[in-house]
């Protein structure tokens, strides 16, 4: 017998759970509070913006290297979105913590009723697994080969190739034994990064993935409205769904507005240092300069479209729910009273605002197309200006 939605939807919950947990950032615990996991990683983050600060200062001072910026600049885009998703993460673990019990709940309630609301959660939860699954092989290939190949090159052709581009103060990364001991460091922050990375994202992909799932349910409400419409004995049965339905709008736009206000800082944060990552790694594979660079470029702009993928899926929810009150509601048939308030409840789902980056700009494809193309634009222009 194949698992429920609901009981699909708390494994891969119970799965990005322990992945955030490493990190000490597991916040959907009712229990959570910061130990020293928590405490270790906020060191991390700490460390490499120090490492990064020393490495610039090194390669430009004593070796007059002009590329370590490219390379540096490449991987600290990462820690800036470490930064600002466990900044965030603290910050709003009330509202996270909310927003996924308010998912788990409507999963368990809207399973039980049974019907067309079993093949809406069913969708979504497919869907949800198919994205999990994907970025999970993303992370572990990215993280897996850009570590293996370096320690590779080492091994095999004694060539000592940095696994992440950034060094440490008081470990000489010319001599062998201070190349074996950076290697693990870097390992080590590697791993940390992965793991938080894909917990966090994850938590962000199950948020705004699962929101369009009060549109499918709405539509199934929609439904069973219209069929309760028709009968002209059940006016009590009809007041009261349409106050239903009016609630259920109302709860979409609410958690609409909570996903954005925690997500905030890190949309604008990703998307602006997604672009600096492009720019900066394209700019290091012209220059050969980094080895596993092609690497990190994929995994960029694949978390970049799939977060600006996210917005226009959003922005197709807000659409969606408009049609549906206007093409599929049977308005026509409902007293005057109740037609007031529907005409309301058009206009603001008209007005629902989609998600923005710091609201300078949507987040949806074409800012990811814009964000590329520029990044593109200047990678060709500093190889022109090389050759």
């Amino acid at each position: 017998m194949a698992a429920s939605a609901s009981s699909q939807f708390s494994k891969i919950i119970g799965l990005v759970r322990k992945c955030t947990n490493v990190c000490g950032c597991d916040v959907w615990n009712p229990d959570y509070h910061t130990w020293a996991m928590t405490y270790f990683t906020i060191t991390l983050v700490v460390f490499m913006y120090t490492s990064n600060g020393y490495t610039i200062y090194v390669e430009l001072v004593y070796n007059n290297d002009w590329t370590v910026i490219l390379r540096v600049f490449s991987i600290a885009g990462s820690t800036m979105q470490a930064q600002a998703k466990i900044q965030s993460t603290l910050e709003y673990e009330t509202s996270l913590r909310e927003l996924m019990v308010t998912y788990d709940l409507m999963y368990k309630e809207y399973e039980a009723k049974g019907g067309a609301y079993i093949k809406c959660l069913q969708k979504r939860v497919k869907n949800t697994w198919r994205m999990l699954i994907a970025f999970m092989l993303l992370y572990l290939i990215v993280a897996i080969s850009m570590a293996v190949y370096p320690i590779y090159l080492y091994v095999v052709h004694n060539e000592k190739t940095l696994v992440m581009q950034f060094l440490v103060p008081g470990i000489n990364h010319n001599t062998d034994r201070g190349h074996e001991i950076l290697t693990v460091l870097h390992v080590i922050a590697l791993g940390m990064g992965a793991f938080g990375h894909f917990g966090c994202d994850m938590f962000l992909f199950i948020n705004i993935a699962n929101l369009p799932l009060l549109t499918d349910l709405f539509k199934v409400k929609i439904n069973e409205f219209n069929e309760l419409v028709v009968q002209s004995n059940k006016n009590e049965q009809i007041r009261d769904m349409f106050w239903e339905l009016l609630a259920w709008h109302q709860k979409y736009s609410g958690i609409l507005r909570k996903t954005e206000k925690v997500y905030n800082l890190i949309f604008f944060v990703q998307l602006s240092t997604s672009c600096i990552n492009i720019l900066c790694t394209i700019s290091c594979i012209f220059l050969k300069v980094w080895p596993t660079a092609m690497l990190f470029l994929i995994y960029s702009v694949i978390v970049l479209y799939t977060y600006c993928g996210l917005g226009t899926q959003i922005e197709h929810s807000n659409d969606d729910c408009v049609t549906i009150i206007y093409t599929e509601c049977r308005w026509y048939d409902l007293p005057i009273s109740e037609q007031h308030f529907l005409l309301l409840m058009l206009r603001m789902s008209q007005t629902t605002s989609s998600l923005s980056v710091a609201g300078m700009m949507p987040l949806n494809v074409n800012t990811a197309l814009q964000l590329t193309k520029a990044a593109y634009s200047m990678g060709m222009m500093l190889m022109t200006n090389e050759d």
